[in-house]
């Protein structure tokens, strides 16, 4: 089967007379005209090999290539950047964005092909996706790591682990135990595309690890859909028996024998919202320790790491957190997102909300919250809201982000009102001194007992 090359510039002359060139050596070739059309064409059918120009209208070459590498789709592919900029400066930028090799217009037919045949042979030698997810591999990885680092934006690692697969794979065979793998990317992906970002990285690093690229604020949102839904789904790949024992009886590592639970994942998280990274092996180290952290917990667990520098405070989550947090419950993407990174940097730990069902979800995962935002923009559904709140074992206030002094005449007990419009600031404060209040109340009521 010949090799697929997507071919991407804006002048019609060249984009016919290099179709005609590839295609005489035996390439199946597409073409487009602009960085947009190749990005989308790329997705689509992911090709073996990209030719972009790099001055091209709507995206240019630079861009394209840089959200290409950013998709799990395309990350793999081969690049070659194709310009009529030949200065250093230039060169660089397009290494820089991901590119793989450069050649200067008018260009030499022969070298461009010589250029070709070395970087589809160097893809075939080592392959960088998963053979059985078909996931970018750690050599993909490790890559979109250094290029977060580099840049210098906000990021969270998470690495995802399955606990007790040894003993599942020992007794119902290699073949069910793939399926416990291509369940665990099935998962990735779909929460991903649901609770994270368009520019988050899913690698399979090998066996029964994986690891996410993603920013901070989404990091509570995908660990709690992924352990909810893999704790859901991975028990239609039991027996019936087994599922009703709740354990495999199987031989440990070092051969004596035991029983072992059902398999559930263990998430360790890093994120550079207090501390920087020298180097990618230092965000790598931190994941594992968090992830062996996440790991003594009974069942689907994941562990943040919060420490600063050089490591002040751990903060570890199972199914949630292990010390008061705030849940955010607001429909506006933007200001949600803008709280929340508020309210982390000052150090509180936030779990998001969209709405109201997704608020009845991570309340049922009996969290230990003492704070709930809701915005009245939610309408006359948070009073249900509320009520299920109440039930909650553990004493939580509840703030309202209000539009108008109708809604702060409910007369509903612990409930507090901020009114629109506010300053992050301003939120802050107010959220420090119900948070203050809360504690002091939880303190007087146990010395009371």
């Amino acid at each position: 089967m010949s090799a697929q090359i997507l071919l991407a510039d804006d002048e019609r002359s060249v984009r016919q007379l290099l179709e005609l060139v590839l295609e005489k050596e035996g390439y199946d070739v597409r073409t487009v005209q602009n960085g947009d059309e190749l990005v989308r064409a790329a997705q689509e059918q992911v090709p073996d090999l990209i030719i972009a120009d790099l001055m091209m209208p709507i995206l240019d070459g630079y861009e394209a290539i840089r959200q290409m590498r950013n998709d799990t789709r395309t990350a793999h592919v081969p690049m070659i950047i194709v310009t009529a900029k030949s200065g250093p400066e230039d060169v660089v930028t397009g290494f820089e964005t991901g590119a793989d090799d450069y050649i200067t217009k008018p260009f030499n037919i022969p070298e461009l092909l010589a250029r070709i045949k070395g970087l589809l042979r160097r893809a075939t030698a080592q392959p960088v996706r998963n053979p059985l997810t078909g996931l970018p591999g750690s050599v993909l990885l490790d890559e979109e790591i250094r290029y977060r680092l580099k840049n210098e934006g906000r990021f969270a690692m998470l690495y995802i682990d399955v606990d007790n697969f040894k003993s599942f794979n020992d007794t119902y065979g290699p073949a069910r135990g793939d399926r416990v793998i291509k369940l665990v990317a099935e998962l990735l992906l779909d929460v991903i595309q649901r609770s994270g970002s368009k520019l988050d990285f899913i690698g399979h690093i090998g066996g029964d690890d994986f690891a996410v690229l993603t920013l901070p604020e989404t990091v509570q949102m995908i660990c709690l859909n992924l352990i909810a839904e893999f704790d859901q789904r991975v028990r239609a790949l039991y027996d019936e028996p087994d599922l009703e024992r709740g354990y495999l009886m199987g031989v440990d590592r070092q051969g004596i024998p035991r029983s072992f639970p059902i398999i559930s994942i263990s998430i360790g998280v890093v994120t550079n919202l207090q501390r920087t990274f020298a180097s990618y092996e230092d965000v790598s180290r931190i994941a594992t320790e968090m992830k062996a952290f996440a790991k003594q917990q009974p069942g689907s667990s994941f562990a943040i790491d919060g420490r600063v520098g050089a490591g002040r405070t751990m903060l570890a989550d199972r199914r949630g957190v292990r010390t008061a947090g705030v849940l955010l419950v607001c429909p506006e993407q933007q200001l949600r997102t803008t709280l929340t990174r508020a309210l982390v940097d000052t150090g509180y730990r936030v779990f998001e909300a969209p709405g109201i069902l997704e608020a009845h979800v991570l309340l049922a995962r009996s969290l230990q919250l003492a704070l709930v935002v809701l915005d009245a923009q939610l309408g006359i559904d948070i009073w249900e809201l509320v009520r299920t709140i109440h039930k909650q074992p553990q004493s939580i206030v509840i703030l309202v982000m209000s539009n108008s002094a109708s809604d702060e005449r409910s007369g509903v007990d612990r409930v507090q009102f901020l009114r629109r419009p506010f300053e992050i600031a301003q939120f802050v404060e107010r959220v420090g001194f119900v948070m203050t209040q809360t504690l002091q109340s939880s303190s007087e009521s146990a010395e009371l007992q």
